[in-house]
């Protein structure tokens, strides 16, 4: 967003800490993650959905395995 012109800030979506505006003016989407802002656009946001959601079902079959095989809960640690 150009930060000369004040944007019009329409709400989407928000629980606690986590929320996405939209400036209808520039098109711009803000998902805001507690103190941390990600500007984009509808596409991206769109892509942003779909590989939250493919991770989530993942990661929901990986625990329904770890515990049908009776091992301890998958714990997620650091990925690097």
């Amino acid at each position: 967003m150009n930060s000369n012109k004040r944007h019009k800030k329409v709400g989407l979506s928000g629980n606690g800490d986590c929320r996405v505006v939209f400036c209808p003016d520039c098109g711009t989407l803000e998902i805001n993650l507690g103190t941390s802002t990600i500007r984009t656009n509808s596409e991206s946001l769109h892509i942003l959905s779909s590989v939250l959601n493919h991770a989530k079902v993942r990661l929901a079959q990986m625990q329904d395995s770890s515990s049908a095989n009776g091992s301890h809960p998958m714990r997620l640690g650091r990925v690097h």
